[in-house]
């Protein structure tokens, strides 16, 4: 069955009459642990979620950031029993909640949110591709440049001074790769050239000089 792609999934799930429910999470609160039952397959709807992956002996790496719009727990989708991944809100956040059995059936029957949904996919898989590159090619400064970019959101569309989220030196330094102390240096050194500027507590981005700047660095 075919429905108009200008509506959001919500819109789309309301007008198939499935059953969801919106779900809110404050800064730094758990959507999920790894470990967790897989039973639910997540929309954000507004905030920030980054995703993370936890060894057995504790050692943790964060693999991905996700914002408005991505889907996320789509493991539920493959039959795994369990999360492979904890999400952590990165900022206040509302996602849309539904059910493994009740997404499996849209997708097999409204192709709008098909095509939604592998397009997030893509999107998805583009975008580790370029961090791994990233991560082989360039040093932690421009890693460290384009993170702060991303989280940011600054794109062709907020090309203005961009606000960065509340995310510690510590969350960064997993993110790039590298040490608080790299992270701590770095982001001084952008704050003198102008490229991070800090009012009323705030930092922002500024895209323009940044993403300047970051083109001339060097790779390794």
């Amino acid at each position: 069955m075919d429905v108009p792609q200008a509506l959001s999934v919500r819109e789309l799930l309301e007008s198939s009459g499935t059953p969801f429910t919106i779900a809110r999470y404050l800064s730094r609160a758990y959507l999920f642990v790894q470990g967790d039952p897989c039973q639910s397959v997540m929309q954000i709807q507004t905030g920030r979620v980054w995703l993370a992956v936890t060894t057995p002996d504790g050692r943790e790496a964060i693999c991905g950031v996700l914002a408005a719009g991505a889907f996320l727990g789509e493991d539920a989708l493959t039959g795994r029993a369990v999360r492979r991944q904890t999400a952590t809100a990165m900022t206040a956040t509302e996602v849309l909640v539904v059910a493994t059995a009740d997404f499996t059936r849209l997708l097999h029957t409204y192709e709008a949110i098909a095509e939604r949904f592998i397009a997030h996919t893509l999107a998805r898989n583009a975008r580790l591709e370029a961090e791994l590159a990233e991560q082989l090619l360039y040093p932690a400064e421009r890693r460290l440049a384009h993170t702060l970019l991303e989280l940011a959101g600054c794109d062709e569309r907020h090309p203005c001074r961009c606000v960065l989220p509340d995310v510690s030196q510590e969350i960064l330094a997993e993110m790039v790769g590298t040490t608080r102390s790299h992270v701590n240096a770095f982001i001084g050194k952008f704050r003198r050239r102008g490229f991070v500027e800090k009012a009323g507590g705030v930092l922002r981005v500024n895209p323009a000089r940044m993403q300047a700047a970051s083109a001339r660095l060097p790779a390794d």
